[in-house]
């Protein structure tokens, strides 16, 4: 038997307590946006990151010590994964790597030859990876960056709107907005490290959040065309029972994969997984309370709430009262 096969919860009455707490927690969002910020990675400040695999338990501040004694200014000096792993992750803004007019190519031995003024002699230490990104390459890369999430964006109602109507890709989109605003308040809350690979899954969380917004769409394009667009609220709450059971299966699956990620897929893949852990949630959510309230909405302040004519089928409207079969012969 199908989970959530036959629900026929009123999802639209409490739509205005749900759009209320949206906004609040958005402008909460924008709010630490705007004062913490985001932990910009090398990919956009630029500078050298390497990864160091050592044979005995680091000290944090003797390491930040000794590689500061080096001539590298401000390094950031973390552990990666637990304690036992004795691994170290360091990163050098690339204007200080660059101080006393050495060479960028050789801040990786500079920064493993001061790691090892600060253990035992003769333990090994081990250079895993070594990452450089130039200081010009990163104002372009945080260029493109931008740009990829805000033409994902634009193209995305662009084709709502050709697919339905303008108002259901503002619907859309407003939803995708809410959930890369949410996303983006609790990364920069989590202080974790805003790179590239970030910024593809972002672009991964708007393409699902689009594709589920539609899902919900395009059941209640077909209700409307059988049944007439007469009761909007009423259409809206069926197609999203209708579809609830899809709509939670694949979300729990989908956040199962990405959390599985977050926990065990190391440092290098825990910014990307983050966001998706927290989006997948916050789309399946947005779909329902924020995506189709604007159809709604919009409808009653721009139509005085009378309903138009089914999506896709302009110029022409199925009457309320007309049944299913007359409907689909029309």
């Amino acid at each position: 038997m199908r989970l959530f096969a036959k629900t026929n919860f009123d999802f639209m009455r409490i739509m205005p307590a749900c759009v209320i707490g949206s906004l609040v927690l958005n402008a909460i969002a924008l709010g630490i946006f705007f004062t913490k910020g985001v932990n910009k990675g090398i990919d956009f400040t630029g500078g050298t990151e390497v990864q160091v695999q050592l044979g005995a338990a680091p000290d944090l501040g003797a390491v930040r010590a000794a590689i500061e004694r080096a001539g590298l200014a401000s390094p950031t000096v973390t552990t990666i994964g637990e304690a036992e792993d004795e691994e170290l992750y360091v990163r050098v803004a690339a204007s200080e790597s660059a101080a006393g007019g050495v060479a960028e190519k050789d801040t990786p031995n500079r920064i493993v030859e001061a790691v090892k003024t600060t253990i035992p002699a003769g333990t090994a230490v081990t250079l895993r990876s070594q990452n450089y990104v130039g200081p010009s390459v990163a104002p372009e890369l945080r260029q493109k960056a931008i740009w990829a999430v805000v033409l994902s964006i634009l193209a995305m109602l662009a084709y709502i709107w050709f697919r339905f109507r303008f108002q259901w890709g503002l619907g859309a989109i407003l939803a995708l907005i809410h959930d890369v605003i949410f996303t983006l308040g609790l990364f920069c809350l989590s202080g974790l490290e805003f790179s590239l690979p970030v910024v593809a899954s972002f672009l991964t969380l708007v393409g699902y959040s689009v594709n589920d917004t539609i899902v919900v769409f395009d059941r209640i394009r077909e209700i409307q065309r059988a049944r007439g667009a007469g009761n909007l609220p009423r259409s809206i709450n069926e197609a999203i029972n209708q579809t609830l059971s899809r709509t939670l299966i694949t979300s729990f699956l989908t956040w199962l994969v990405c959390a599985a990620l977050f926990f065990f897929g190391g440092e290098a893949l825990r910014g990307f997984s983050f966001v998706l852990v927290i989006g997948i949630i916050v789309g399946t959510y947005s779909s329902i309370y924020i995506a189709s309230p604007v159809i709604i909405l919009w409808e009653r302040v721009f139509r005085g709430g009378k309903p138009a004519a089914a999506a896709g089928e302009r110029g022409r409207t199925v009457p309320a009262g007309g049944s299913e079969k007359k409907s689909a012969r029309r």
